[in-house]
């Protein structure tokens, strides 16, 4: 006998149908117009498809001549903080894992969670230039990552003690352990962290911006949101939805190659105190 379906399943099933044509509808009138070499995105009422269809605004845009050196310094960035933000944060998640008593200081470290970004970014950009790190240096240092420390804390506390206590009694030290024992066992975590740290890094505009100021030295973002401001601003509506979807692309890059260990790795940890 198959399993009959109540009134809140169809409206769980209606309600995630609504919010993904919610989200579909602007992704797709972005897509179409942007393969538009007409201005169909300024009619009324809008049409998600275009009337010609024309690779041009693509065209110009892989034309950049500085593209490929924003991409190779995302890359670059992105490298940095994906190994040191998983070396430093994970490192201190299995401190606070597997030392109890310093929970009163993983409180304190958990503190950035609730405040927005945006907040710190004066006092950053004071404390870099103080101490004369303003431009590269500010944006490729990795540093904590509060997000990072609570999600590798909660999951290596699913890890048994036995592992740390065999490698302890063999004469191994807290960072062989970390390194040879737990961090091998953290593939799902591992995964998710870099899906995070690197869409971080791509999606990353403003304290980049700020520091990066040579067009050489920018990134993928900042040089693509910046084409669109000195040079087609809102002459050409199409060129603007066609630099809106090459932002997109990284983020479904990067979630296409690492989601197999994204969700295992959020919901490894969720167990309870």
């Amino acid at each position: 006998m198959g399993h009959r379906r109540s009134v809140g399943d169809y409206f769980r099933a209606g309600f995630l149908i609504v919010m993904m044509a919610t989200w579909l509808v602007p992704v797709s009138m972005m897509i179409g117009n942007s393969l538009s070499a007409d201005k169909s995105f300024s009619r009324v009422p809008p049409t998600f498809l275009p009337k010609r269809f024309s690779t041009e605004n693509y065209r110009e845009l892989l034309s950049l001549k500085l593209l490929p050196r924003w991409i190779a310094n995302t890359a670059l960035i992105a490298s940095v903080h994906v190994v040191g933000q998983i070396l430093i944060n994970g490192a201190a998640g299995y401190v606070f894992a597997f030392h109890r008593g310093l929970k009163w200081l993983f409180w304190i470290f958990m503190t950035p969670i609730f405040v927005s970004q945006y907040v710190l970014l004066v006092p950053q950009f004071v404390v870099f230039g103080k101490l004369g790190m303003i431009g590269l240096p500010a944006v490729i240092l990795p540093g904590v990552w509060a997000t990072g420390i609570f999600l590798f804390r909660n999951y290596f506390k699913t890890i048994p003690k036995s592992f740390t206590e065999a490698a302890r009694m063999d004469g191994a030290g807290e960072f062989l352990i970390f390194r040879r024992v737990i961090l091998p066992l953290s593939a799902p975590i591992v995964g998710s962290a870099v899906v995070l740290i690197s869409m971080g890094i791509v999606g990353s505009y403003v304290w980049p911006m700020l520091n990066l100021r040579a067009e050489e030295q920018q990134t993928y973002l900042v040089g693509l949101m910046n084409s669109a401001i000195n040079v087609y601003a809102v002459k050409n509506v199409g060129k603007d939805m066609a630099i809106g979807v090459m932002a997109m692309l990284p983020y479904f890059l990067i979630f296409s190659l690492t989601s197999k260990h994204f969700i295992g790795g959020l919901t490894g940890g969720a167990t309870k105190e």
